[in-house]
C-alpha cells in the first residue's frame, strides 16, 4: 500500500473534457499528481465521487478547493455537485467571460469554449504573442492570439481518434487500431496501413494548417502544442515551438490563484 503523501494539496484543477477528464492536484502553485479517467455523461456525482475518493485517498490528499472547466454541460453540473456536497469543498466554476481572461475578438464570443479560452490565456503568460496554440484531442483545435493579446478565433476540425473509430466502425474489414507512429509511411500489413494514414495524414494537415495561419501575420508567430495526444507526434512535428503537456491543468491553477488575489 503507498504510504500517503506529506504534501499539502489545496487545489483539484478539473479538466472535463469530450473522452477525458484531466485531474490536477496543486500544492502550493506546483502539480503534485496527475490523472486521466474516461468522460461519461450518464455517470453522477456519487460515482464519480466514489472513484474520486479512492484517487485522492490513495495520495493522502485533501484538497481545499477545486477549479472546474467543462466542454460538457451534464458532467459539469455532476461535478459542481461532487465538490460541494461530497468533497465538502469550495467550487469554482470556470464559464466563458467569467473572468474575463483576455479579448474574445470573434462574431460570438458565447460560443467560444472555456478549454480554448484557458489554452489561449495560458499561453499568453508564457509567451509573446503572436501564438497559435494547437490542442490535439477529441477535435483537433487551433487557437489564435493576435499581437495585442486578443483572441482571434481559429479552426476546429476531428481528432484522430474520431477518425481510427470511424474506420473501424464504418467498414467490414479494417481493424481497431492503437494511435502510434509507424515504421514508416509505407505500411506493409493493415494496421501500419492505417497507422500511416492517421498519423501522417494528420501530422501533415496540422503542418498544413500552421503554415496558412501564419501567412495571415506579417510577424513571426510562436506555436504550442498541447493536448493528450500532441506527444504523439512530438519527433517529427518540427512545425510547433513548444510543447505543453499539460496547459489546461497549469492554467486552472493560474486562475485559480488570479481569483484567490481577487477575494
Amino acid at each position: 500500500m503507498r504510504e500517503p503523501s506529506a504534501l499539502s494539496v489545496n487545489l483539484l484543477a478539473v479538466d472535463i473534457g469530450n473522452t477525458n477528464i484531466t485531474l490536477g492536484a496543486f500544492s502550493g502553485g506546483n502539480l503534485a499528481r496527475e490523472w486521466r479517467i474516461a468522460s461519461r455523461p450518464h455517470r453522477t456525482a456519487d460515482e464519480y465521487g466514489a472513484l474520486l475518493h479512492q484517487l485522492l485517498d490513495r495520495e493522502g490528499f485533501s484538497p481545499k478547493r477545486m477549479i472546474l472547466g467543462s466542454v460538457i454541460p451534464a458532467l459539469e453540473s455532476e461535478w459542481e455537485r461532487l465538490g460541494r456536497e461530497i468533497l465538502g469543498i469550495e467550487v469554482r466554476v470556470l464559464r466563458p467571460g467569467d473572468p474575463e481572461l483576455l479579448p474574445l475578438n470573434v462574431d460570438n464570443p458565447s460560443e467560444v469554449g472555456v478549454d480554448r479560452i484557458v489554452d489561449s490565456w495560458t499561453a499568453l503568460q508564457k509567451y509573446k504573442p503572436p501564438l497559435v496554440v494547437i490542442d490535439v484531442g477529441t477535435a483537433v483545435t487551433f487557437d489564435v492570439v493576435g499581437p495585442e493579446g486578443d483572441y482571434r478565433g481559429g479552426i476546429i476540425l476531428p481528432g484522430l481518434e474520431l477518425g481510427a473509430e470511424a474506420l473501424f466502425t464504418r467498414t467490414a474489414l479494417l481493424p481497431r487500431v492503437k494511435i502510434q507512429r509507424p515504421p514508416s509511411a509505407i505500411g506493409r500489413n493493415t494496421v501500419d496501413c492505417i497507422r500511416s494514414g492517421l498519423y501522417f495524414g494528420w501530422l501533415e494537415m496540422l503542418r498544413g494548417l500552421t503554415v496558412r495561419l501564419k501567412a495571415e501575420f506579417e510577424q513571426p508567430v510562436t506555436l504550442i502544442a498541447t493536448g493528450g495526444l500532441a506527444r504523439t507526434f512530438a519527433e517529427d512535428a518540427d512545425f510547433a515551438d513548444h510543447f505543453e503537456t499539460n496547459l489546461i491543468l497549469e492554467g486552472l491553477n493560474l486562475i485559480d490563484q488570479k481569483w484567490e488575489q481577487l477575494k
